[in-house]
């Protein structure tokens, strides 16, 4: 492995694929839009079939804005990272493992919107890269694998910030057993919190952190 030890794998490689997972999940969201047959084939019929997709093509927009956010995050935390070791190679492949199946909970979500299931597999699915991403943020905090550079504040600050996802992702899950559609809100309202650079993100960006 290049001379790479397990305590110190190579970094440039362990980035670039977890970019092309990131990247295949968030172009497999389209095929969870299907064509809608229309038998004959007039435009109003059309038209009502297209208007009728309403809940797929709301669950991509969802599924892309949570899976950009999601590479955003693992660029923005793994840029101010040292070194990576085996252990954090692992964690890494689960919530890879996790961001590759999203595309088939966002497909579940848009045909069932208003069913307890697809809500809730959609939840349970977003708690998992949730609960990954904080077992990878402590496991570096423990090895103390960031550069030297950055703060303590800041990495505080990613703790609240992963945490306050952590619990919105499940109090959302929760709610899914019982108000589908306000579940499905509140995952939308979650990434327009994530759109706002804060913790080792924004001390990244403060600092012109490459």
């Amino acid at each position: 492995m290049n001379g790479c030890t397990p305590d110190n794998m190579n970094k440039p490689r362990f980035e670039a694929a977890s970019d092309g997972v990131f990247a295949i999940a968030i172009t497999l969201l389209v095929l969870g839009l299907a064509v809608p047959v229309v038998r004959p084939a007039e435009d109003g019929k059309l038209s009502q079939a297209l208007i009728a997709l309403w809940p797929n093509f709301l669950a991509y927009v969802l599924s892309f804005a949570v899976i950009g956010i999601m590479w955003n995050n693992h660029h923005m935390l793994f840029r101010t990272v040292e070194r990576i070791d085996r252990t954090t190679f692992l964690l890494n492949l689960l919530l890879l493992g996790i961001t590759a199946f999203i595309p088939f909970a966002t497909a579940v979500l848009g045909a069932y919107p208003a069913l307890r299931p697809a809500p809730v597999l959609y939840g349970f699915t977003l708690d998992a890269a949730s609960i990954t991403y904080n077992a990878i943020l402590h496991y570096l905090i423990r090895k103390r694998a960031f550069f030297a550079s950055v703060t303590q504040e800041a990495l505080r600050q990613t703790v609240f910030h992963y945490r306050v996802g952590l619990f919105t992702y499940l109090a959302s899950t929760a709610i899914a057993f019982f108000w589908p559609l306000v579940s499905f809100a509140l995952y939308g309202a979650l990434t327009v919190y994530y759109l706002f650079p804060r913790g080792v993100d924004a001390d990244a960006v403060a600092t012109g952190s490459p």
